[in-house]
Parts: C-alpha cells; sequence; structure tokens
C-alpha cells in the first residue's frame, strides 16, 4: 500500500468535512501552531489548510520543500504569500463561494440596521427608554445602492437589493455584467449612490479606496457599508464625514487593525460594527472546508480546480487538437505588442521617473517581482492627468506595430472577436481602439479618476493591477481564444486558451520566447492573421484588399528567422503552403 501524503490543519475546522481526504492523507491537525513549530515542521507536509489565523509569509514558504497545496478555507488569502507560493509551484485554493451568500445577508442586515436604527433602540429599550419618536427610520425600498466589486459576495448583495426594491448600480470594469446589471464608473457610483457598499479584496490599489477626495465625490448624507477589509476605506475620511455630516451612517465588520479597533469610530451614534463576524455562521464554515476539499481531489486527480488563485502551477497541457488553427476570438496585449510604446515607462518619462520605472516595468515583465508590488511602487510614482492619458492614446496610434490596423481590419472582415486586454491605461486604450476599430466593450485596461479639471484622483482597483489579472479575465472570453503578447503576464494565459503567441517585434523577453509554442520575431502582426484565420478563411480573403497581409503573414510564418514555430505545430501550418499557389 502506497505510503500517504501528509495534511496539516492550523485552524479550527469542522473535521468530519475532511472525510474524503483521509484516502489521500494522514491529517495532522494542530490548531494555533506557532510559527517557530511551522518553520520547523513545514518541509515534511504536502498539504496545509488553513483559515486566517495562520499567516504563511515567505520566510515559512521557503522552508516547504514538499509543500504542494495550500487551502484557504475562506475567501481572503491575505495571509498567504501567492507570489512565493507560485514560484515554489505550489497551489493555493480558496472558498470564493462558501462564505458569500452569508456575506451578503450581514451586509444588507447592516443596512437595515442603519435606516432604522435598530441597535440604538434596542440598546435604549433595555435601559428602560421609550424613544419611539427618537427613531424614525428612513425607508430602503427605492433608494439606491452602489455596488462596488461584482464577485461572488457583490453579486449576492445584488440579487438581494434588487429583490427589496432598491436600484442598484455596480462598479466592476473588469467583470462582465449581465444586461439587467446597470455598470457604472468608480466616479458615477459616488456620486449617485445613496449607499455605498464595498465588496473587493485588500491590495495596494485598493487601499483608502474611499477617502477624503473620493468621498468629496459623494451625496451628502450619504451610507456607507464595509463588509470586505478594514483598509479599503480610510479612516480618518470617515471620522471626518461622520463629523461634518456628511457621512449619515457608517455599518462596518472590518477594521484596519483587529481586534484593536479605532475606539473614536465607535463613539458616533451613527456607526454600526460588528467584529468580523459577516462570514461566520455555521453553514457558511462547512460549505468553505467542502468547497476547498473538492478543490484538493481536483488537483490531485489531474484536474484544474475551479477556486485555484495561482493556475499557472497547474502544469497538465490541453491536448492539441488536429485542425484547432481557427479561432473565435482574438485578444492583444498592448504595450510593446500592438503598440510598440511601454505606456507607463512613457508617462514617467514626461514626469522626470523614467529610469525607476523602467527598471521596475522590465522586472514585471520579466516575472522576476511581484506584480502587484511592481504596480504599487509604479502606481505610486506615476500619477497621469487626463491630459497625459489622451497623448498617451495619440502616441500609441503614433507607434503602432507594422500591419496591425490592416491585420485587425481583416480579422473583423473574418467575423473573429477582436480584444486588447492590457495593464495599460483605459483612456489611453479607448483611443488605440477607436482607432483599429475595436469595439469599446472589448477594450479592459486599468481605470483612472480625475477630478473636474483632469486633475488625477486615483486609480480603480480591478484584476489587471493583481497578480493572474490578466488571466482572470481572458478565462470569462467565450470562444476558442488566441492570445498575442510580449510578457510574463501574458504567458500566464497559457494553458487556458487555445494558442498563446508570443510577440517580440518589439521586445525579446527570454522566458515567453522559451516557452511560447509559437514566437514572432518580426515586426508585424501579419503571422497573426494566418494562426488566427486558418487555410480556409485565408483563402477568402485571397480576394479582398487584405491579400497583401496573406502574402506578408505566409513568408514570414514560414521562415524561422522571423517565426519560431513548436514542432507539433508544423504539420497543421503546413497546410499554409498550398495558399502561395491558390487561385480560388
Amino acid at each position: 500500500m502506497a505510503k500517504k501524503l501528509k495534511l496539516l490543519i492550523t485552524d479550527k475546522i469542522d473535521t468530519t468535512k475532511l472525510d474524503p481526504l483521509r484516502g489521500y492523507f494522514d491529517i495532522d491537525t494542530r490548531v494555533g501552531i506557532k510559527t517557530d513549530e511551522l518553520l520547523r515542521g513545514i518541509a515534511s507536509y504536502h498539504t496545509i489548510i488553513t483559515r486566517s489565523s495562520t499567516a504563511l509569509p515567505k520566510e515559512i514558504l521557503t522552508k516547504a520543500d514538499n509543500l504542494k497545496i495550500i487551502g484557504r478555507a475562506g475567501i481572503g488569502v491575505d495571509n498567504i504569500d501567492i507570489f512565493e507560493a507560485t514560484k515554489k509551484s505550489i497551489a493555493v485554493l480558496n472558498a470564493p463561494k462558501g462564505n458569500a451568500r452569508v456575506t451578503a445577508e450581514h451586509t444588507i442586515g447592516l443596512l437595515f440596521a442603519l435606516f432604522r436604527h435598530v441597535p440604538q433602540a434596542n440598546a435604549d429599550l433595555k435601559k428602560g427608554i421609550w424613544g419611539k419618536s427618537k427613531y424614525v427610520g428612513t425607508q430602503v425600498y427605492g433608494k439606491t445602492l452602489g455596488i462596488i466589486g461584482f464577485g461572488n459576495v457583490g453579486k449576492e448583495v445584488y440579487r438581494l437589493a434588487h429583490g427589496i426594491g432598491m436600484d442598484v448600480v455596480v462598479c466592476e470594469p473588469y467583470v462582465r455584467l449581465p444586461k439587467q446589471v446597470r455598470k457604472v464608473t468608480f466616479e458615477e457610483l459616488l456620486k449617485e449612490a445613496d449607499i455605498l457598499t464595498f465588496h473587493v479584496p485588500h491590495t495596494y490599489l485598493t487601499t483608502n479606496m474611499l477617502n477624503r477626495k473620493t468621498l468629496e465625490l459623494c451625496k451628502k448624507g450619504v451610507y456607507i457599508i464595509n463588509c470586505s477589509r478594514g483598509a479599503v476605506v480610510e479612516e480618518t475620511a470617515i471620522l471626518e464625514g461622520l463629523t461634518s455630516d456628511h457621512i449619515a451612517g457608517f455599518a462596518v465588520d472590518v477594521f484596519v487593525k483587529e481586534p484593536k479597533v479605532n475606539k473614536k469610530l465607535l463613539q458616533f451614534p451613527n456607526v454600526i460594527a460588528t467584529p468580523h463576524i459577516a462570514g461566520s455562521t455555521i453553514e457558511s464554515q462547512r460549505l468553505s472546508i467542502e468547497e476547498v476539499v473538492s478543490g484538493i481531489i481536483h488537483y490531485l486527480k489531474g484536474q484544474p480546480p475551479s477556486n485555484l488563485l495561482n493556475p499557472q502551477v497547474f502544469k497538465k497541457r490541453l491536448k492539441r487538437r488536429k485542425g484547432r488553427l481557427t479561432f473565435d476570438a482574438v485578444i492583444f496585449d498592448c504595450d510593446s505588442t500592438l503598440s510598440g510604446v511601454e505606456g507607463i515607462d512613457e508617462l514617467a518619462r514626461q514626469l522626470g521617473k523614467g529610469e525607476e520605472v523602467a527598471k521596475l516595468t522590465k522586472a514585471a515583465m520579466d516575472g522576476t517581482m511581484n506584480f502587484e508590488q511592481v504596480y504599487e511602487r509604479r502606481f505610486s510614482l506615476v500619477h497621469p492627468s487626463r491630459e497625459h492619458l489622451h497623448d498617451l492614446g495619440k502616441l500609441y496610434i503614433e507607434k503602432l506595430v507594422t500591419d496591425a490596423k490592416g491585420v485587425i481590419e481583416a480579422l473583423t472582415f473574418l467575423g473573429k472577436d477582436v480584444y486588447i486586454v492590457s495593464g495599460g491605461f483605459s483612456p489611453a486604450l479607448l483611443s488605440l481602439g477607436k482607432y483599429l476599430g475595436i469595439p469599446e466593450k472589448n477594450i479592459f485596461g486599468n481605470d483612472v479618476i480625475h477630478d473636474e479639471n483632469g486633475k488625477y484622483i486615483r486609480f480603480v482597483e480591478g484584476p489587471l493591477r493583481r497578480n493572474h489579472g490578466k488571466l482572470q479575465i481572458i478565462r470569462q472570453i467565450p470562444g476558442k481564444k488566441l492570445v498575442v503578447g510580449d510578457s510574463i503576464t501574458d504567458l500566464e494565459t497559457i494553458e487556458y486558451v487555445d494558442l498563446f503567441v508570443g510577440y517580440g517585434g518589439v521586445t525579446r523577453r527570454e522566458k515567453v520566447e522559451r516557452a511560447a509554442p509559437v514566437y514572432v520575431y518580426a515586426q508585424s502582426l501579419t503571422p497573426i492573421l494566418i494562426l488566427a484565420g486558418g487555410f480556409g478563411e485565408c483563402v477568402k480573403l485571397l480576394s479582398t484588399k487584405y491579400r497583401k497581409y496573406v502574402g506578408k503573414g505566409l513568408d514570414l510564418l514560414m521562415h524561422p528567422n522571423h517565426v519560431k514555430v513548436e514542432k507539433n505545430l508544423l504539420s497543421e501550418l503546413s497546410q499554409f503552403k498550398d495558399l502561395a499557389y491558390y487561385n480560388g
């Protein structure tokens, strides 16, 4: 009988839900294990299941020589160094659905408590005070709720709020929303909503999303609910807003420091606070562990878990199918792919920070530095105005890669859906997309909030500023997908799309060149047209104005100095040689 793997449980969980794992693991339960003990013993474990009490920072993970899976029985993974885990090929799973419903229920409960003064009236009555006239409430029906973040919790909050007759607007720049959901920008949401509710993870870019400047955009008398992460709202701004009556009420379940909360907040009568219990119910805790256990079993069986946070560690490749060189969607990066410009580097140069930011960009694109750390540093240096981004859009067009416009027109002619998914800034990307004829809905970038004079206020949080964010967006695009890009963040999609093409026509990155099944060295996108169209559709182009792109693309694609192609794709490409003599 094969020796079982070792599983460590570090937090209190419902152990009956571990039964499906007992055939795979010897289970060692050490609730409340100390850091020094974990450092000494972690090398012997294959899998760890934890909640929020146990931290797994870099210094611990570097000792985890045999660790393959970390399961977080909850949503937040602030306590896990995912970048270090990914470097060591450790899969990190969480439970995004387990407590989503109950967190949404808690959010709506706090909303009613705010509007009807439930805790205050209860406290007075227990003191013998009959405050019927004192606690005249406000009707929830018909009010506008602004939801920031439309993940599992945000979706459930939407469902509940809509069900009680609220008008709902949603700020979620990157996830495709159902048609019935009204999508707005963060700035529009702040101006329109009567109540704000936050449902985003805590990253550098969501830190203090609501601050003095953004609070100024809100209605006077706004209500605010935070059941996401404490640092998403700036406590100083909340205190000032409560003092000035700009904020009519604040309900909070999460704090910057826990359990030592800011007591100044609790002194306001219109503040309702709970001790981080939004996701804590008997049912949700069971569901969370079930979700993690299911993910672990999928991983052990060689199947990609739906709750895997760093999917690039899952190395199982989809089988390449004969005739696979036809695609529904062609997805381009922008910087150093469609255009010969690195946008943030160009902005930094204009702002006198060029050399420092260029080094950070190279580290991110080469994969030698944590992506979020790079963004944190770059965004602290570069605060572009509306005019800066307008000029960047013009520069993107001016420095467009050879044949890019014609190739995209040809792809559109063939009925392909063309996308731009980029870590660049949305206003500049939209200018480029308009020039290229790419629909606005197919362009994904990073949004910036400016004041009425065009001065920078802040960046808007979204997946494209987080590790693996590009992959998150691309996985949602329907159909067979071909992705074209130059960087490590583009390469991460390789296991989850039908074909990845590395592009080195502007900047050659060794890791991408080595791993990509197809790598274009030439400064031309015509080989992409051939790959995306396939034989039959390229034949159609021979009788159109796009014929010249077919000829050029074929010449480049068949020449190893211009395009590198994996051996197992060469047989599929051989059919294209016939196009040179095709008279149809």
